[in-house]
């Protein structure tokens, strides 16, 4: 009998230790899916009689909300009120058996009162006896604002091929109506009762090119084509502009007398000092102080290490607002693209970014510098341009007189009409051509006479680069100086780099013209 109660015995302390290792597995494997559920990317909970049950730790951080507040109110409560018919619907029908997409997305609100765009997989299960969904939840709204980025992009870079060729075809317009003001010019003397209004016309139809080349150059994002500016002039005229439309901020401009010209595109410059404005007046919503400083400086070896350019001399603009500042981390994201501490609806995008990308291809640099409640100072750094090279800026029109034969290839008859008696003033035989299969057949006929090619850019049938490859096979040293309404950008360049001599904008002055024909001439 003893032995059969040991034998019992044995048998319950297995039967125990049997059940005791399954229970202790059971408990691994429940701690390893919890931890599984915990540390998942995205939010996973169900979802029964409409109160969310078992939220993991990534739901929490998606809310803002704790576990106890997840599990005390209705779900719906943290679905944006435009979303949460939708929601509700898919959920009891779900909850029905009825077929409904098991992926969606829908806004929600987090515990800041912000909206966060969701995407949402359910599925239904049976959970203790009772049918309820099992959620996964993923915050969306980063990839969500990416996309509309990437949308307006794409819109942008649409709307920018057309604005482009508007652009060439509205140039093309301005140089025939300043060819033939040029033209009624050079018959006329100053004192002529007409002189004053051609010379309008003339300013006018500057204007008028000044506005297609920032509309290129927002658009298609071309290389800037640099000039001589006076940043001081600059300065001045861009933030008074501003400020008539911002009555609660005040200007003070402390601006460095003879200050150096630099060398860039004066219509992206005056993109980056109107966004520098913009974003001191977003960080002032009360209102306050703008205070922009210029002034002559040198960066030495040392010093150019720190500011990542070329040691030299420099002009330096510095711009300070009366603002909210910037904490650290946010100092050195601020030049990231899409970056913005305000709300989507008052984000500039690419303001700054593109500000600093801007500076940087000018061969300068911007620095900030902030403390938090004490306003911030943008100070941008360009390269001085030589005196010798600055004082043409302020050169008087000279016109270039020669006596080679010119072969000039443009689809437009009024230009071509222009350009052609403009240039025989000058003392230049002639030959013309409107489209590119003729220009080819006159310059072998007459290759041996004609010096110089003026080819526009663009063409109909035969293209540019194609045209361009012909005449060399007829004179590998045939000269070609490049025409175009389109401003300096990245196919320019590549015909460029094929082997032309210069290139000139439409629409340009008389004077332009001559210098760069003889300059195309000395190759």
């Amino acid at each position: 009998q003893f032995e059969k109660l040991n034998a019992y015995s044995s048998k319950l302390e297995q039967e125990i230790e049997r059940r005791e290792i399954i229970e202790k597995k059971l408990r691994d494997s429940e701690e390893k899916y919890r931890r599984v559920v915990e540390n998942a990317n995205d939010a996973i909970f169900i979802i029964q009689d409409g109160i969310i049950k078992f939220p993991n730790r990534r739901l929490e951080e998606i809310s803002g909300y704790s576990k106890e507040e997840l599990t005390k109110v209705s779900f719906t409560s943290f679905i944006h009120d435009e979303d949460k018919q939708m929601v509700l619907e898919r959920y009891e029908k779900r909850i029905k058996g009825e077929n409904v997409p098991d992926t969606y997305t829908f806004r929600g609100i987090n515990k800041k009162g912000e909206t966060v765009i969701i995407e949402n997989t359910a599925m239904l299960i049976e959970w203790e006896g009772k049918p309820a969904t099992l959620n996964f939840l993923r915050d969306v709204t980063q990839q969500k604002k990416l996309e509309e980025q990437l949308f307006q992009s794409q819109k942008l870079e649409t709307i920018g091929t057309l604005a482009g060729g508007i652009a060439h075809n509205f140039n093309n317009l301005l140089m025939g109506i300043l060819g033939n003001t040029s033209l009624m010019l050079m018959k006329v003397d100053a004192l002529h009762p007409f002189y004053d209004k051609l010379k309008a016309i003339e300013r006018l139809v500057e204007n008028g090119a000044d506005l297609t080349r920032q509309l290129i150059g927002f658009a298609r994002g071309g290389k800037y084509n640099v000039k001589p500016i006076d940043i001081n002039k600059l300065i001045i005229d861009t933030s008074e502009m501003f400020g008539m439309t911002r009555k609660d901020i005040t200007i003070y401009r402390n601006l460095q007398e003879n200050l150096d010209s630099v060398e860039a595109d004066k219509a992206q410059l005056e993109q980056v000092f109107l966004n520098m404005y913009i974003n001191a007046w977003q960080a002032m919503p009360s209102g306050g102080n703008i205070h922009i400083e210029t002034k002559n400086i040198s960066i030495n070896e040392q010093e150019s290490l720190i500011y990542d350019i070329k040691p030299g001399e420099y002009i330096k603009i510095s711009i300070t607002d009366t603002g909210i500042g910037m904490d650290e981390d946010t100092q050195k994201r601020v030049f990231d693209p899409f970056f913005t501490t305000r709300g989507l609806s008052e984000s500039t995008g690419l303001g700054l970014a593109s500000a600093y990308g801007i500076i940087r291809n000018h061969g300068g640099t911007i620095k900030v510098y902030s403390e938090k409640g004490h306003g911030t100072t943008f100070s941008i750094y360009l390269p001085s341009l030589e005196p010798k090279a600055a004082a043409t800026e302020k050169a008087k029109e000279v016109y270039l007189h020669g006596e080679e034969t010119l072969l000039l290839i443009d689809d437009d008859i009024m230009n071509i009409e222009s350009l052609k008696e403009l240039l025989e003033e000058f003392g230049y035989k002639i030959m013309t051509a409107q489209s590119g299969e003729e220009g080819i057949e006159i310059y072998k006929k007459h290759c041996e006479d004609i010096q110089l090619v003026i080819l526009d850019m663009i063409m109909p049938g035969m293209n540019t680069g194609e045209i361009l490859r012909k005449l060399q096979e007829i004179n590998k040293d045939v000269r070609v100086l490049l025409s175009s309404g389109y401003s300096l950008n990245g196919e320019t360049e590549n015909i460029i780099n094929m082997g032309c001599k210069g290139f000139i904008q439409k629409p340009f002055k008389v004077d332009e013209l001559s210098c760069k024909i003889r300059e195309a001439l000395k190759f």
